[in-house]
């Protein structure tokens, strides 16, 4: 349910690019702009040699008089039409876009002149031959973009006929225009019932009654009239027209199952409705195709050189009647202005209606409390929206990446424990041990007492410790048992120190992997965040997803070829074979809908391509190796 029209599709406001297209990428139009040119270059060396012997019909016979005469008029109305289609730089696109009553002029001009010379019969026959082609090029054009905007409706139909949500939408959309004529409908019913209602009241005499019970009497009369009358329309109505909801016509049933399926029939009747609307519209959009493709295959088959019997065919003009020609220019004409509007989709206002009167009712209203209340908003905005955003980039993204570039530089390190503490420590430790053994008269020196607490070796302490602790009243009392005790709590801390110390080497080693862990989940977060905004998504043009009508398109492209294959010559004498028909407008919908998609790069020979389906001149079997070329090559940018 789109708003903006790209002009990519036929249901575009503006068609000229899209006729453009259709000129130039369908074999009819590709037949007569061939024919087209033959006739400019018969044209062409026809005036040059007209031109020639009247120079020399001048220079031989001086006097005017037995000079042959020429039709004036004839001649200037030939110089207009060959103005009209710029003959002289003759380009498809602007034959396909002249002026129908322009042409109509010249048609209604030339009827009246008479043909008397050699001359004037070759011009009177040159000009017939370029209206038809005009003529011809043009209803060939305008049913090719007819069958198109059908197809482009077909599709927005399907769209909605396929989701149960689209068609609850839908039936939003349309619910006042369906109250509307269902209030119409209504009152117009009713009116008529009433009126036989009232016809088969029998008259009752009133004439000796008092007034009062005459016109009580009549009030009762036209309510049961009017009561019945309402009855009857609503069965008509809902029961008649409208099968789903026949539960008045249910009998023999329970209570709870009549209100369970009354509710169920109530609750689906939307969709119900929606679902016969669109299958009407579906089937008259069928039937139109189907009569504009069988036009199109008469074009196919027709000979270019003489299109007016097509053209009469076509637009279902007898031969033999009054002014065919003008019946002719009529036809295409209206033809060209004719518009499926009961199977297009809603306009503006029924789409839009819902969100319309929501900004009616509420934009002033609310308009103004945001105004008073404009700087909380603001605050929200910035503490729930800003605030966050400025907050992630700064803790999550630009810091831990300065961390991970002063790990890089060797700058910042991670440590549980000062530089200096353990050496410190363990010298403490050593004046301790070698002071005790001191003065205690035990043997030893500081290089042996340094290299014992490398080692973690407190023998010489150990030893003396064990044999004070059986004593340790008295030990305690002369202070060398909790000496003894303070040294261990000193190796104790220096044993913590060298665990804290290899801590900070694994620490220290895994540096660079602790900073990209601290790092990884913003980097993750910003990637999917830029995959998604990045990512290829389904292409909606007007409320249809190209990729999947593209490839609707080449299938039945493909189906076709194969069904003309299997078709003999003697099967296509006696059946009415519109599959050249169908082929052209499948293969031109899929060059307007596969313009977005198809690369610039390889835009001229996907054309270039698809138009070698449209050849005449390449057999069924040659065209269905040209469609799996295309499926190989092109098939991808459509998955």
């Amino acid at each position: 349910m789109s708003i903006i029209s790209f002009g990519l599709i036929p249901d575009a406001r503006h068609p000229k690019k899209i006729l453009r297209v259709i000129s130039n990428n369908n074999r009819v139009s590709l037949a007569i702009k061939a024919e087209f040119e033959k006739l400019n270059s018969f044209t062409k060396s026809y005036l040059a040699t007209q031109y020639e012997e009247e120079q020399q019909q001048q220079q031989q016979t001086p006097d005017k008089s037995l000079k042959q005469s020429k039709n004036v008029q004839l001649h200037d109305l030939f110089r207009e039409l060959y103005v009209l289609i710029d003959c002289e730089n003759f380009k498809l696109d602007r034959v396909a876009n002249v002026n129908l009553r322009s042409l109509q002029e010249i048609i209604d001009k030339l009827q009246k002149i008479d043909v008397k010379t050699t001359v004037d019969e070759t011009i009177h026959g040159l000009m017939w031959q370029y209206i038809n082609l005009v003529l011809g090029l043009q209803l060939s054009n305008s049913l090719i973009y007819k069958t198109l905007v059908l197809k482009s409706q077909q599709v927005y139909w399907e769209t909605i006929h396929n989701s149960i949500s689209n068609k609850l939408i839908y039936f939003v959309q349309t619910l006042p225009n369906k109250i509307y004529r269902f209030g119409i409908d209504m009152v117009g019913k009713t009116n008529e019932i009433l009126a036989q209602n009232f016809h088969r009241t029998e008259a009752m005499d009133l004439e000796h009654r008092h007034w009062t019970y005459q016109y009580w009497s009549k009030f009762q009369i036209y309510s049961a009239a009017l009561g019945r009358s309402i009855l009857q329309a609503v069965d008509l109505l809902f029961v008649q027209e409208n099968p789903v909801v026949t539960l008045l016509q249910k009998s023999n049933i329970s209570t709870f199952s009549s209100i369970k399926w009354y509710v169920s029939s109530i609750a689906k009747s939307p969709v119900t409705i929606i679902n016969k609307e669109i299958k009407s519209k579906l089937r008259t959009i069928k039937k139109e195709i189907q009569s504009n493709t069988q036009n199109i295959d008469l074009f196919v088959k027709a000979d270019i050189a003489n299109l007016f019997p097509t053209l009469k065919k076509i637009l279902n003009i007898k031969d033999g009647s009054d002014n065919e020609v003008n019946k002719v220019v009529d036809g295409v004409v209206a033809f060209a202005n004719k518009e499926y509007t009961s199977t297009s989709s809603p306009s503006f206002l029924t789409r839009y209606w819902l969100l319309i009167s929501l900004i009616v009712f509420y934009a002033p209203s609310q308009s103004k409390n945001a105004y008073r209340n404009r700087y909380e908003i603001l605050h929200w905005i910035q503490y729930n929206g800003v605030e966050p955003l400025k907050g992630f980039f700064t803790n999550w993204v630009i810091k831990p990446i300065n961390e991970m570039l002063n790990i890089l530089r060797s700058d910042d390190e991670i440590t549980l424990t000062s530089r200096d503490s353990l050496k410190s420590d363990v010298t403490s430790l050593e004046k301790m041990v070698y002071e005790f053994a001191s003065d205690n008269h035990i043997e030893t020196t500081p290089t042996l007492v340094k290299q014992d607490i490398k080692n973690g070796d407190l023998s010489l302490v150990m030893s003396r410790y064990e044999n004070e602790i059986r004593q340790p009243i008295k030990y305690l009392i002369s202070g060398s048992l909790l000496r003894l005790i303070l040294i261990q709590v000193q190796k104790g801390k220096v044993d913590g120190a060298v665990a804290l110390s290899g801590i900070d080497k694994l620490l220290k080693s895994q540096q660079l992997v602790f900073g990209i862990v601290s790092m990884s989940p913003s980097l993750i977060i910003l990637y999917q965040t830029y995959k998604y905004f990045t990512s290829a998504k389904p292409l909606l043009v007007n409320g249809k997803q190209l990729s999947i009508v593209c490839l609707k398109c080449l299938n039945n492209v493909e189906n076709l070829l194969i069904s003309l294959s299997r078709k003999t010559e003697k099967a296509k004498e006696n059946e009415a074979d519109t599959d050249e028909g169908e082929l052209l407008i499948e293969i031109i919908d899929l060059i307007l809908c596969s313009e977005p998609l198809i690369p610039k790069e390889l835009h001229e020979d996907w054309i270039k391509d698809l138009n070698e389906l449209n050849n005449s001149e390449f057999d069924v079997e040659t065209k269905l190796k040209l469609v799996q070329r295309v499926w190989n090559m092109y098939g991808s940018y459509f998955r």
